[in-house]
C-alpha cells in the first residue's frame, strides 16, 4: 500500500503547481485588463446630445465605435486607462453626426465635375463661366451641372441661342436651382432629337420661342427625359458619377455621417463597393425614384424584391449600418417657380393655371399601396397644396400606419391637412433653405398673401406632433446642415431680399432643428436605436464645431463651422489635417 500512496503525491503536487501557474497568469491578465479602457474620451466640451432625456453633457467615452458613457468631465475622465486617447474640446460645441434625409449625390457629382452657378445673379456671368469651362473640354463632350436661378435677376428665362455663342461645339445641359427645368443649347437639342412636336411625359413641356415656334432651350419637368436618354449624355453623366467619392468627402467635411440618397442604382453599386472595402464614411439609406407600373401584380415579384433588398444591405460589425435599399420615391408635382406645383386654387399671378399633378389620385393610391405591400416605405415629392392632399389621401388609402411613409418638401399646405400627418404617421421631410430661399422673391406673386401664411410651416408641424425631418435636397440648395439649421432657426432671406423674420411663428428652436437633422433621419431609416443622438449604446458619429454655441443658441450659429467629423469613433475629417 505504501508504494501506491507515494505514486499519488506527485500528481497532487503537479495539480497544485498548475493551479498556481493559472492563478499567476490570471493576476497578470487582470493587471493588463486594469490598463485597458475606452478607446476615446472627449471632455471639456459643450455637448448637445439631441437626446431629450439628457440634452447637455461635458464629456463622453467611446469604445469599439460606440458611446459607452456620457456625463461630467470628472465621471468620464475617471474611466481613462493607458490605451485611451483623450481629446480636450476646449469648451467648443460637439453635436451628433448630421443625417441629411433627402439628397441627390449624383447631381452633386455633376456640380463637382461640371459647372456650379449657385448664387451667381447675372446671366452674363453664367455665360462667362460656361465659356471658360468649355475651353478645358474636348469638343463633343457634354457640359453638365447648373444650379442657375433666373429669379435673381428678373430678366426672364435664358435661351439656347445665348448658350450657342459660348458653346458651339459642346452640348450643354444645365439643371436650374430646383432641378425641375433644364437649359440646353442647339447641339443638345439636335443630339436629343427634340422638336416642337416631341412627345413628353405628363407635366413636361418643351418651351417654344414665341416668334418662330421652335424649342427655345428650356425644358420643364419630364421633357428633360429626352436629354437624359441620349447615349452620349448617359456616358458623360456616368463619368461625373464616378466622381461620387468627391461628393462623399464633401459631405464628411460638413459633418454629414448619414444620407438618404435618391440617386440611381449606379451610385448604389458604388456605395456598396466602398462599404465592402471599408472605405465608406457616409451611411446611405437609398430610395429609388420609381416608375413602377401601378397595374402590375405585386405577388409575382415579392421574392425578387427581397433578393434586391438583401443584395443592397450592408452592416459593418465595427461601424454599424452602412447601406440599405430602404424606400421608394414618387414625384407628385413640379415647383412653384415655374408654376408646375399642383395647387388647390389657381396661381395668383396666372389665374388660368393650377399646375397639373403627375398622377391621378387612383394612380398614386395604387402605387403607394403596392410599394407598402412589398414592404417599402414611400416618399412622395409634393410641393403644392393639392399635391400634398393627394399624397395624404394615398397614404390613407394604403392603410399602412407602421411604415415610415413621408412627404417631401410640402411648400404650401391647406391648414385642414396639417393634422392628417400625425394621424397617418406620415413624416414631414423639409428643406429649410428652400423656405428662406423664396423669401422676398416669387412666393408672394405666385400664391398671394393669404396662402403665403401656409408656406414652409415648420412650427405648425411640430405643434401638431408630426415628426419633422430636415435635409438639403442637395444639389438644389447648400449641402451644409449648419446652414439649414440656421435657416430654420432665423427664417431670414439669405440674399437680404426681406427685412427680419418671415412668419416668426414658423421658426423652430436650435434643439428642434438639430433633432430634425439627426434623430428624425435615423428614425426614418429604421436606425433610430443605433444612431441619431449622443446616447449610450449608439454608434459614435459626432462632430466638433470651431466655436461654442450660446445657451440659448443665437447669432453665433450663422458663423459656426465643422472642424472635425468622427464616424463610429474614427476621425474621418479634420480641418487641421487639411490645412
Amino acid at each position: 500500500g505504501m508504494q501506491q500512496r507515494s505514486k499519488k503525491i506527485p500528481i497532487i503536487i503537479i495539480i497544485v503547481c498548475m493551479l498556481l501557474v493559472v492563478f499567476s497568469i490570471y493576476l497578470e491578465g487582470n493587471k493588463k485588463a486594469a490598463n485597458i479602457g475606452p478607446d476615446l474620451i472627449v471632455y471639456n466640451a459643450d455637448i448637445r446630445t439631441s437626446d431629450p432625456e439628457s440634452p447637455l453633457a461635458q464629456a463622453f467615452a467611446v469604445n469599439k465605435g460606440k458611446f459607452i458613457a456620457i456625463g461630467t468631465n470628472q465621471e468620464i475622465q475617471s474611466l481613462g486607462k493607458k490605451n485611451t486617447q483623450h481629446i480636450d474640446a476646449q469648451g467648443l460645441s460637439v453635436l451628433p453626426g448630421f443625417i441629411d434625409s433627402h439628397t441627390h449625390l449624383s447631381s452633386g457629382g455633376k456640380i463637382v465635375a461640371g459647372i456650379n452657378l449657385t448664387g451667381v445673379k447675372e446671366k452674363s456671368v453664367w455665360l462667362d463661366m460656361i465659356a471658360e469651362k468649355v475651353r478645358t473640354m474636348e469638343p463633343g463632350e457634354w457640359l453638365l451641372g447648373g444650379r442657375w436661378d433666373y429669379t435673381l435677376e428678373q430678366k426672364g428665362l435664358p435661351t439656347r441661342w445665348e448658350l450657342d455663342e459660348v458653346s458651339p461645339h459642346n452640348p450643354v445641359a444645365l439643371s436650374d436651382i430646383d432641378g425641375h427645368s433644364m437649359w440646353v443649347n442647339t447641339l443638345a437639342i439636335e443630339k436629343a432629337n427634340i422638336t416642337a412636336n416631341s412627345v413628353v411625359p405628363v407635366g413636361g413641356q418643351i418651351m417654344l420661342d414665341e416668334d418662330t415656334g421652335k424649342p427655345n432651350g428650356i425644358l420643364l419637368e419630364g421633357a428633360m427625359d429626352l436629354v437624359w436618354r441620349d447615349e452620349t449624355y448617359v456616358r458623360d453623366s456616368d463619368k461625373a458619377r464616378k466622381q461620387i467619392s468627391q461628393v462623399l468627402n464633401f459631405a464628411t467635411s460638413l459633418g454629414i455621417t448619414s444620407v438618404h440618397d435618391m440617386s440611381s442604382k449606379i451610385e448604389l453599386e458604388k456605395y456598396l463597393e466602398l462599404a465592402e472595402e471599408g472605405k465608406l464614411y457616409v451611411r446611405t439609406f437609398y430610395g429609388e425614384h420609381s416608375k413602377f407600373d401601378a397595374g402590375q401584380d405585386s405577388t409575382s415579384d415579392k421574392a425578387q424584391i427581397k433578393k434586391l433588398r438583401n443584395k443592397y444591405k450592408f452592416n459593418d460589425p465595427n461601424k454599424g449600418p452602412m447601406v440599405e435599399f430602404g424606400f421608394i420615391k414618387y414625384v407628385m408635382d413640379g415647383v412653384l417657380s415655374t408654376h408646375t406645383a399642383a395647387m388647390l386654387e389657381p396661381y395668383s399671378d396666372r389665374p388660368d393655371l393650377f399646375g397639373e399633378p403627375f398622377y391621378t389620385q387612383e394612380e398614386i393610391n395604387a402605387l403607394v399601396k403596392r410599394a407598402n405591400g412589398l414592404g417599402f416605405p414611400v416618399a412622395i415629392h409634393a410641393i403644392g397644396d393639392r399635391a400634398v392632399r393627394m399624397a395624404l389621401n394615398a397614404f390613407e388609402t394604403s392603410g399602412n400606419r407602421e411604415y415610415a411613409n413621408r412627404i417631401e418638401h410640402i411648400e404650401i399646405i391647406d391648414p385642414n391637412d396639417l393634422p392628417r400627418f400625425k394621424a397617418l404617421n406620415v413624416t414631414a421631410s423639409m428643406q429649410p433653405n428652400h423656405g428662406t430661399g423664396v423669401i422676398g422673391k416669387y412666393i408672394t406673386e405666385r400664391v398671394g398673401e393669404e396662402r403665403e401664411k401656409n408656406a414652409y410651416v415648420w412650427g405648425d408641424f411640430l405643434r401638431s406632433g408630426t415628426q419633422l425631418a430636415f435635409s438639403s435636397d442637395f444639389a438644389t440648395s447648400p449641402f451644409s446642415p449648419l446652414a439649414h439649421i440656421a435657416d430654420a432657426v432665423f427664417r431670414e432671406s439669405p440674399s437680404g431680399l426681406f427685412d427680419g423674420t418671415w412668419y416668426p411663428d414658423q421658426t423652430v428652436t436650435f434643439e428642434q432643428a438639430l433633432s430634425a437633422y439627426t434623430q428624425s433621419g435615423a428614425n426614418l431609416s429604421g436606425w433610430g436605436e443605433e444612431l441619431g443622438s449622443i446616447s449610450v449604446g449608439k454608434w459614435a458619429d459626432f462632430v466638433l464645431l470651431d466655436s461654442t454655441l450660446g445657451n440659448p443658441v443665437s447669432r453665433e450659429l450663422k458663423e459656426a463651422k465643422v472642424s472635425a467629423t468622427y464616424f463610429a469613433g474614427i476621425l474621418v475629417f479634420s480641418v487641421t489635417e487639411k490645412s
